[in-house]
């Protein structure tokens, strides 16, 4: 049985996938520059695959926000698609691609973004997974 916690984590999860998309397509997105290779051919810099893979994990989580909202028992364990979306989002910006060197690149404000995001979906599955009294965590 769900209660109005297990609504507003789902709402608050929702928002923040929500907030990353607009994050890297409008208000901060990564820059669209191009880096020149020795044999003349131009490709992205790796904030641009950053981005493009943190999109992809945003609309994952999006959805299980949703679905979360939406069902009835079992949303708990859709919690742990959640924490998994929230820890690949913080590595995607920090070790598994990560963004541009210098400090001066737009990439670095995207990235606070999607920092920021990964720990509020990873905190808003926690407060979900032990919110309730009776089995608390999905067995």
């Amino acid at each position: 049985m769900k209660n109005k916690i297990t609504t507003i984590v789902g709402a608050v999860q929702a928002l923040a996938a929500l907030v990353l998309i607009g994050a890297i397509k409008i208000w901060a997105p990564v820059c669209q520059k191009m880096l020149t290779l020795t044999t003349g051919k131009e490709v992205h810099m790796k904030c641009f695959y950053t981005a493009q893979a943190a999109l992809g994990v945003a609309v994952i989580a999006l959805v299980a926000a949703i679905v979360v909202i939406l069902a009835r028992k079992d949303h708990k364990k859709v919690q742990f698609v959640n924490i998994a979306c929230g820890v690949v989002l913080f590595l995607l910006f920090t070790s598994l691609i990560g963004v541009c060197a210098s400090p001066d690149m737009a990439c670095r404000t995207t990235a606070v973004w999607g920092k920021v995001v990964a720990g509020v979906t990873v905190i808003a599955s926690v407060v979900d997974l032990l919110s309730g009294k009776e089995g608390q965590i999905p067995g």
